[in-house]
């Protein structure tokens, strides 16, 4: 376990899972360790750095010469990267490229921590198991393909003596989540309702497909343990952060529907209705829980419980 002083550059930090991985890293580092949270445009308590900007990302890592670069800068939403697909190109594969190369050049002892998807694996989950890290990249949508190509990209630059580790998280959510997901959209519905805004009745998508979702609180604990893990990390390693077990739609749906004390009704959506290609699909993190000790602290029933009483706080407001 690396001891010493720490600098650590995070991008796309202003987003949902950066505002979690932010505390993270404070608690568990503390005095130690110097975080440089950075955001596209200019927000308070964020540097201001585009990724896609190359030059400017040279710049701040032969400035700041950090120990590590987290990168969270993505497209969050996959209907989002269908709709734009050349900014997803761009942002999940040209950029991590471009960062890879400006670590080599610029900081090269830094190591880079690069967020990936497990949605890289796509069709390999219609078998049914749960993914280890050597399955099959297959993916099924623009958001998968671009993801897996810049993994690709970032394996490449290992070779060249690039310190790099990819991280696949599986589905998560929790407080401060889009209701753009569909965790969150059925949250502020049940709030909406309780709260007498909206008829009882919760207009939903697709509920067959199974997913494997965590917390990401326990998401972002995994991303510090490895940044913590660093020194005994091969360069190249590759981590799934994932429960290992896919949950139906609905079940998940009718887990938030028991903590609300009003009787809804639920409807389909044609409006929200998007066909999957990949029925279930979880992953396997025992390559994870081997290298740092992580596990799944938060059960779903407190996941989404949280993510409820963010939305009922909201509507008080």
């Amino acid at each position: 376990m690396d001891e010493g002083p720490l600098r650590i550059l995070v991008t796309g930090a202003a987003g949902f899972v950066g505002q979690h991985l932010l505390a993270e890293l404070a608690g568990r580092f503390g005095s130690r360790c110097e975080i440089v949270p950075t955001a596209r445009g200019a927000e308070r308590g964020y540097a201001a750095l585009d990724i896609t900007d190359a030059e400017a990302v040279r710049a701040v890592l032969a400035d700041l010469r950090p120990t590590h670069v987290i990168n969270l800068a993505a497209i969050a939403a996959p209907v989002t990267a269908r709709r734009d697909p050349g900014a997803a190109w761009l942002l999940h594969a040209q950029a991590p490229a471009a960062l890879g190369r400006a670590i080599l050049s610029a900081a090269p002892e830094c190591w880079l921590l690069h967020v990936s998807s497990g949605m890289v694996y796509g069709r390999s989950g219609l078998e049914g198991q749960p993914l280890a890290e050597y399955a099959a990249l297959a993916p099924v949508d623009e958001y998968g393909v671009t993801k897996a190509a810049g993994d690709l990209a970032l394996g490449a630059l290992v070779s060249e003596g690039l310190r790099c580790a990819v991280l696949r998280p599986f589905n998560h959510t929790g407080p401060g989540q889009s209701d753009a997901f569909a965790i969150p959209a059925f949250a502020a519905q049940i709030a909406r309702i309780e709260a007498g805004l909206d008829e009882p009745v919760l207009r939903v998508g697709n509920l067959s497909a199974k997913r494997d979702f965590l917390d990401v609180r326990d998401v972002v604990r995994a991303y510090a343990l490895v940044v913590e893990r660093c020194a005994a990390t091969a360069p190249g390693s590759v981590f799934n952060v994932a429960s290992g077990t896919a949950v139906r739609m609905d079940e998940i749906l009718g887990m938030l529907l028991s903590q609300s004390s009003r009787k809804i009704a639920v409807e389909g959506d044609p409006a929200r209705m998007r066909p999957s290609e990949v029925a279930s699909i979880c992953g396997d993190a025992t390559r994870l829980k081997a290298a740092t000790g992580w596990s799944q602290l938060i059960g779903h029933a407190q996941m989404l419980g949280d993510v409820l009483k963010e939305y009922r706080r909201d509507l008080r407001r």
